[in-house]
């Protein structure tokens, strides 16, 4: 069995806080349970009808607490447990350990289902009373809680990646504030969305064939955003001399191939005529995003990675050209997701649906000026701080914090009626920003960084593998 998934589960089960979250919640459950079977009954004698709604009502309670728990107890704990581990003595034995980062991955992910489970096992005989009392099917309950078990596991794969993410301790610690922020909103809005799908019931939803694909197709976009966030876990706990970036960039581009694929065939139907402008916008914000993350990694490829490249000088070029996006680095990183968002950009302006939107239009303008500012900090940093000895690791969050204060000055004077604000370039919530203009700003930055892509790819190609 998986060490780490047998050390954590120990250690969460000795965890005092694991341990007061469980017995207050048996508590809270055994309160709710009795006081709201003694409000059905004395209902029932006034309005006999209202047992039919005694089960509905009693699960929909029981289980938005088990949500509640879930959802945010269980990131917290994975995320708070990481922080500590990292910022411990043993920084780098995570790193140095003979198991494969996989297990380190599945042995922390693992128990944190594990623990999801065991707040489930206590709330199971409620939830089967709720079923004997009446007014709610097996398929209703079953489908809840798959689902919820679904947005906690992906809930707890984003954990797990902003505790590794590399930033000061400062930054950390904001990011820990406002992921748990994020976690209370996301309580707040899956027990309101649950609670309409328990009231529409489930056999209604599976019986239409529009609402049919809308859930299927929503539970296969989380399990995708699993995988995505999985594997960009995996890339965190892999060696940096590896190749690790590789299997996210290949799932990231297969995933929006494939989702482009259903979003074209179902835009023929007037039920989901928006889902092409959802993927493409999805598309384009996460490429911007995916650049400003890529400016952290190595600035240089490894021994390792040099001695992997083929010695005949055609497969060299074929790996070169059809491969270097997605090899570990940060001009691939750049490049990669440079070429996603032309491909999401050009598809906002072929689609007729999107083209003609004006959301998509902001979209764009947005996200322009995301990459806008990343390109720029990699040119500053390829001539100028990089020979301040500025660590390349530091850029995502510098871009990050440059975007926001340059933002948090721009939009109160935008809102303050400065004339001009609303037209500039660089102000991310521009609305008439001439598109041209952002183009030629991220034109220039990438053009301004081919001397020196030049010269390292022929100092790499004159270094011996």
């Amino acid at each position: 069995m998986n060490p780490v998934l047998l050390k954590e589960l120990r250690q969460s089960v000795r965890n005092r806080y694991v341990l007061a979250a469980y017995i207050i919640f048996i508590v809270v459950l055994l309160i709710v349970a009795g006081v709201q079977t003694s409000l059905a009954v004395r209902e029932s004698w006034d309005n006999p009808q209202s047992v039919f709604r005694t089960g509905k009502t009693l699960f929909m309670t029981v289980h938005g607490i088990f949500a509640a728990l879930g959802v945010l107890f269980v990131p917290t704990y994975v995320l708070s447990r990481i922080i500590r581990e990292r910022w411990g003595t043993d920084l780098d034995l995570m790193y140095v350990t003979p198991m494969p980062p996989s297990a380190l991955l599945i042995g922390k992910f693992g128990s944190a289902m594990a623990m999801a489970g065991l707040f489930l096992s206590a709330a199971l005989p409620f939830l089967a009373l709720s079923y004997f009392i009446g007014g709610i099917d097996v398929l209703t309950i079953v489908m809840t809680i798959l689902l919820t078990l679904e947005v906690i596991a992906v809930l707890t794969l984003c954990a797990i990646v902003v505790a590794i993410a590399p930033m000061p301790k400062i930054l950390r610690g904001v990011a820990q504030l406002g992921y748990v922020g994020l976690l209370v909103g996301v309580t707040s809005a899956w027990a309101a969305a649950s609670a309409g799908l328990c009231e529409t019931g489930y056999r209604s939803i599976f019986a239409n064939r529009n609402t049919c694909v809308t859930l299927v197709e929503s539970m296969a976009a989380g399990l995708s955003a699993g995988a995505l966030l999985y594997a960009a876990a995996l890339a965190g706990f892999r060696p940096a001399a590896s190749d690790r970036m590789r299997p996210f960039r290949i799932l990231a581009t297969a995933l929006f191939i494939v989702w482009g694929c259903v979003a074209a065939i179902q835009s023929q139907y007037a039920y989901f005529t928006d889902f092409v402008d959802v993927w493409v916008g999805l598309l384009i914000i996460f490429s911007a995003g995916m650049i400003v993350v890529g400016l952290s990694e190595r600035a240089e490829p490894g021994m390792c990675l040099r001695r992997q490249r083929p010695h005949s000088p055609v497969a060299r070029a074929l790996g070169t050209v059809l491969g270097f996006p997605f090899r570990t680095g940060q001009i691939n990183a750049v490049c990669w997701a440079a070429l996603m968002l032309m491909a999401g950009i050009l598809a906002s302006y072929i689609m007729p649906s999107a083209a003609a939107d004006d959301g998509m239009k902001f979209v764009r303008t947005f996200a322009l000026n995301i990459s806008g500012y990343a390109h720029t900090l990699l040119v500053l940093w390829r001539y100028f701080l990089r020979r301040k000895g500025m660590p390349c690791a530091s850029l995502w969050w510098v871009t990050g914090v440059t975007i926001t204060i340059i933002t948090a000055i721009l939009g109160p004077m935008s809102a303050g009626g400065v004339d001009g604000i609303s037209y500039m370039v660089g102000y991310l919530f521009a609305e008439h920003v001439p598109v041209t203009r952002l183009y030629v700003w991220n034109a220039l930055a990438v053009l301004s960084l081919l001397p020196a892509l030049i010269e390292n790819g022929l100092r790499h190609e004159a270094t011996p593998s």
